[in-house]
């Protein structure tokens, strides 16, 4: 028993502790948090498991991301460096998002809809949360000097980002997922700052994003609106009926919550509460303390992140730890924002506590990767060769 025990453990050994019993303890929140708010979805409703047909799909998820997530942590990270494997998963996630714009839907009325999701064997697959992460790997590829002294700049920079963020923030914005668009564009940013690439570019950037957030504001009617609506909310109006509704949730939960499971706001009050709106039911059944809880999680989860990202053996897993703790940090932040009125509704989820199937999948694709590029570092080393002689820490 013990030995069977001891080799589970030995699939972790030497992992960040942190990074993994924070990332657990926001996948316990929210699996009990989509039980209920999932459980009067009209998804449930339709379907032969009734009430649990939610749940079941998003632990099936977690347990496919857990596997996931286990092995990646065994494969080298360098991997990922070889242009031809990031370039092909590049490609292939860049079309699959492509396609989306091609398959277009009718409504009731019979007006065209574009969708962020194709459908694959009954279940939905949605190429952005792919495409986000062999942006990642590409970008971390090109970025990544052999030698310190040599920097991507001038025309091989411009292809880089023509060829990787921009075509994809492109294709985004035509979908439209504005939200997807602003982390692609907050992740390259990131990454390019921590690779110390155009440096002197990056102050145009810091210059030039409040004109084009205010060009987006003046000529995209759903920007429009969505910001008008948050001025409305700050000015004592409404912020709209989903935030509202958020926000009566969160107050409702008061200190200590109305206990797991007695949310009122899952009785169809809150359009996606168990996506994106997870947070809001998880306020009003946890109260003030699961909901400071899960941010103090995330901030551990960053914490941890950027602390793999600093002792990466090289420039490449700086980059790519820099680039995965980014992402789901833009991500986090956004979703929290959005929930409590602080930032306009641009449908993003809160990582490892929504529902979700692709993403859910991403997320723990990406803590896979980063235990990857840990395993590589001195102080993993200096772990196993403790462990191999028996001696626990």
């Amino acid at each position: 028993m013990n030995r069977t025990l001891r080799e589970v453990i030995g699939a972790f050994e030497g992992a960040d502790r942190w990074l993994l019993v924070s990332t657990g303890l926001l996948l316990f929140f929210g699996i009990f948090v989509v039980y209920g708010a999932g459980s009067y979805n009209r998804q449930a409703q339709g379907s032969p498991l009734g009430q649990h047909f939610i749940i079941i799909k998003h632990l099936m998820m977690i347990s496919l991301g857990g596997m996931l997530l286990l092995v990646l942590s065994h494969v080298d990270y360098h991997l990922w460096r070889h242009p031809w494997v990031n370039r092909s998963a590049l490609v292939a996630s860049y079309l699959l998002v492509a396609l989306t714009l091609v398959l277009v839907r009718h409504d009731a009325n019979g007006n065209p809809q574009i969708t962020r999701w194709l459908s694959v064997g009954g279940f939905s697959l949605q190429p952005v949360e792919m495409a986000k992460l062999a942006l990642v790997m590409f970008m971390a590829e090109r970025l990544s000097a052999t030698r310190p002294a040599v920097r991507l700049t001038g025309r091989p920079l411009l292809v880089t980002l023509a060829a990787g963020p921009l075509l994809l923030m492109l294709l985004l914005f035509k979908q439209p997922n504005y939200g997807n668009v602003m982390v692609v564009a907050g992740v390259t940013v990131l990454m390019l700052f921590v690779t110390a690439t155009a440096d002197r570019w990056l102050r145009w950037v810091a210059l030039g994003a409040p004109i084009l957030a205010a060009g987006a504001y003046l000529v995209i009617p759903k920007i429009h609106n969505r910001v008008n609506k948050l001025f409305e909310g700050f000015s004592g109006g409404s912020f709209g009926h989903q935030v509202d509704q958020s926000l009566i949730g969160l107050g409702a939960g008061g200190a200590q919550g109305l206990g797991v499971g007695q949310s009122h706001n899952k009785f169809a009050f809150l359009p996606e509460a168990h996506t994106d709106f997870i947070y809001s039911v998880l306020g009003e059944e946890m109260g003030l303390a699961g909901s400071l809880g899960v941010i103090a999680l995330l901030m551990v989860f960053v914490w941890r992140g950027l602390v793999i990202a600093q002792r990466a053996p090289d420039a490449f897993g700086r980059a790519l730890a820099s680039g995965l703790t980014g992402g789901l940090a833009i991500y986090g932040i956004t979703n929290l924002a959005m929930v409590t009125g602080l930032f306009p509704v641009v449908g993003v989820p809160l990582p490892f506590v929504s529902f979700g199937g692709t993403a859910m999948l991403a997320s723990l694709a990406s803590i896979g990767l980063l235990l990857s590029i840990d395993r590589s570092s001195r102080s993993y080393l200096v772990y196993k060769r403790r462990w191999e002689r028996g001696g626990m820490p």
